[in-house]
């Protein structure tokens, strides 16, 4: 069995999907998903900012609270938004279960550019960035090799099996910019409140 299949495994139970759940979840997954990417690659740069003592105007003590509580709560969004997944709509559009692995080392590969200015970056920082990207990168192409079933998902609009029925051209087109721009807003989101939360 290729690393690819055992990795990223096809659901033991594909569940027919409804319209309305299926746009909820695609929409509520990804925009948990971009928040936790983008909290915990910005809570991670406060940390790397805390080690150098760069936090600026900022004391050290809410540096440290914002890096750890900020990682945290990115982490729990991503498994979250995996979760929410699953539950709402399991296999519809770009499955949140199959991309939650490398754009979460993806965001701790870009955390060293979401350090404060003047923070000089350790060796170790960067092997871990360094690390963390080539993982997320190795990860990207394992899951693309399982095919349609990572780009689109099980199911799809019309609650029909995406094993036996091709997707439409509109179905390529629209569910994968919906699941961008849904990531987008909510990493726009996740990056808003890890600022909010460093100026206190």
């Amino acid at each position: 069995m290729s690393w690819s299949k055992r990795l990223f495994r096809t659901p033991p139970l594909i569940v027919a999907g409804d319209r309305f759940t299926a746009w909820l979840g695609l929409l509520v997954g990804w925009v948990a998903v971009g928040f936790g990417a983008s909290a915990a690659s910005r809570a991670a740069g406060l940390l790397i900012s805390y080690d150098d003592g760069a936090c600026g105007i900022h004391s050290g003590d809410v540096c440290q609270v914002v890096g750890w509580g900020g990682l945290l709560m990115g982490v729990v969004a991503l498994a979250g938004g995996t979760a929410l997944w699953i539950l709402m709509a399991r296999g519809f559009g770009p499955p949140a279960t199959w991309w939650v692995l490398p754009i979460a080392l993806a965001a701790l590969a870009f955390a060293p550019f979401s350090a404060a200015e003047g923070a000089a970056m350790s060796v170790l920082w960067l092997v871990l960035a360094v690390i963390a990207g080539l993982l997320a990168l190795a990860l990207a192409v394992l899951a693309g090799q399982r095919g349609k079933a990572a780009r689109y998902g099980w199911i799809r609009l019309d609650g029909l099996d995406a094993r036996e029925v091709a997707h439409r051209p509109v179905d390529k087109l629209v569910i994968p910019l919906a699941a961008l721009a849904a990531a987008i807003a909510g990493g726009a989101f996740g990056a808003h409140v890890i600022r909010l939360l460093s100026d206190a």
